[in-house]
């Protein structure tokens, strides 16, 4: 498995365990720090992955072997279900979309026995593709 370093990686915990061209797969052990005051993942972790998973996707437009730098200009999720602490949840981001300077994405936040916990779109800029 693979974590990407940044000092937020760090802090949230997940790792990138596949990816490809347009495409990152994550996972997150779902911990104490992780959750809010209901005792469920917080929005914000779910949306940290799933900005997470579509950055990474669109940053591999050209492949795993040459990572693009882009930043996020919009983002949209939506809150589906819930993950226990302990469970881990699996987020699989996709470019689909876009052009020289703007990428679409889109990820799903999944529990490892299927269930939707979360899914989202985005929109990306890219600084230096070209």
């Amino acid at each position: 498995m693979e974590r990407p370093y940044s000092g937020y990686a760090e802090l949230i915990g997940y790792q990138l365990i596949d990816k490809a061209k347009d495409f990152a797969r994550l996972n997150l052990l779902i911990e104490p720090q992780h959750l809010n005051r209901m005792n469920v993942p917080h929005g914000g972790v779910l949306a940290t992955l799933i900005d997470t998973a579509t950055g990474f996707a669109v940053a591999f437009a050209d492949g795993p072997e040459r990572v693009l730098k882009a930043v996020t200009l919009s983002m949209n999720v939506q809150f589906m279900g819930q993950a226990k602490p302990g469970e881990t949840v699996i987020v699989e981001g996709q470019r689909i979309g876009g052009g020289k300077t703007v990428a679409f994405a889109k990820a799903e936040v999944r529990t490892e026995a299927g269930l939707i916990v979360a899914r989202g779109d985005a929109v990306y800029r890219f600084l230096d593709k070209w």
